[in-house]
């Protein structure tokens, strides 16, 4: 889209680098929540940083009567296997001054146009419980929630006990192979998921700033791989903080720094300061061996507590065996929707998601 479109005083126009600043401070403007719990991000100066992991990304900005007033940014993936395109909007952003004047829809539309020219059926997003907003936005435009997310919190302040029947390591190349089969089996019957070889396998984890094979484990038993699972520092691209934080964390906060001083307790996140964390990603096990998973999880959270990290994140779907897993160390849950959007006159078919 090379050409500016506009409705009254609103253009859109394509992302230039002169636009950073001003889309950083928009981005300080819109937490994604209410009144009562709110998510900030903080991108370290770049706004555009977290499409850098996509081959096939683009951004679109709206201007208010000359002045920058929100954007949209989106990627193109494609399913190999079944050779379908299909787009994440990763996030809209509008100035609150500009805010009830249509730049958001404008700015959704015309990155559907730009999606349906690439030859993609569908686009989805994330939408965080809190953002009403956002969700009255979506559904309005045709946007239907079809999956949940659920971000799960392990806050690390005491060494876990995890069993010795599985010994716990990075993978060697002549593991990849295993790996891999592991983790196609695990995921084979989630929407956007494709089939990983080992070639494809290591290059994707090393791609990726701030992961890479480094950052990854398996749980074997003898020579068999049980359970699979990295860490990635995603804060690499943006930090997180809560703008507006929950009553009842804040009280919780309140009661956890008193006893603290006496017993070992969480580390409650104030309200504006960043989350200290790293995600869980790309995990599989064999559901024959759960307690794999779990000695994983367990190994994952004890090398974060010697590294001084507060919480280890686990963004998952409530049907995934590893919630289960992850439920049972009681975290704190907060929960994402999927709203999907089919772009070619029919529904867009998404049951089991693939996120990562």
């Amino acid at each position: 889209m090379g050409k500016e479109r506009s409705l009254f005083m609103i253009t859109i126009r394509p992302f230039a680098e002169t636009d950073n600043e001003a889309l950083l401070q928009i981005e300080k403007l819109c937490p994604q929540g209410d009144d009562k719990c709110a998510l900030g991000v903080d991108k370290k100066g770049d706004i555009s940083a977290r499409y850098k992991i996509y081959d096939n990304w683009k951004m679109l900005v709206a201007e208010d009567e000359g002045k920058v007033a929100g954007w949209i940014g989106w990627a193109i993936k494609e399913a190999p296997v079944k050779k379908a395109k299909y787009a994440y909007l990763a996030e809209v952003m509008v100035h609150p001054s500009s805010q009830r004047k249509g730049v958001a829809s404008m700015l959704i539309s015309e990155a559907e146009n730009d999606i349906k020219d690439k030859g993609a059926d569908h686009a989805y997003c994330f939408i965080y419980e809190p953002n009403r907003a956002s969700k009255y936005l979506f559904q309005g435009l045709g946007y239907a929630e079809k999956a949940m997310l659920w971000q799960c919190a392990l806050m690390v302040y005491k060494k876990a006990v995890i069993s010795h029947e599985y010994s716990i390591e990075n993978p060697g190349r002549e593991d990849l192979q295993e790996v891999a089969l592991l983790v196609n089996e695990y995921n084979k019957s989630r929407t956007h998921f494709s089939p990983f070889t080992a070639e494809s396998f290591e290059a994707y984890v090393n791609g990726i700033p701030a992961y890479g094979l480094n950052n990854f484990w398996v749980a074997k038993r003898g020579d068999e791989i049980m359970a699979c699972a990295g860490l990635w520092e995603c804060s690499y691209f943006a930090d997180l903080y809560y703008f507006r934080e929950p009553a009842a964390m804040k009280a919780m906060g309140r009661i956890f720094a008193a006893m603290g001083r006496l017993i070992k307790l969480p580390k409650i996140p104030l309200e504006g300061a960043h989350f200290n964390f790293r995600l869980i990603a790309n995990h599989a096990f064999n559901p024959d061996y759960p307690e794999a998973m779990q000695d994983l999880v367990g190994f994952l959270s004890n090398r974060l507590l010697e590294a001084r990290v507060d919480c280890l994140l686990h963004v998952v779907s409530p049907e995934d065996m590893s919630f289960a897993i992850i439920k049972g160390m009681k975290p704190q849950i907060e929960k994402w929707s999927v709203h999907v959007k089919g772009l070619n006159g029919g529904d867009a078919n998404i049951s089991s998601f693939y996120g990562m």
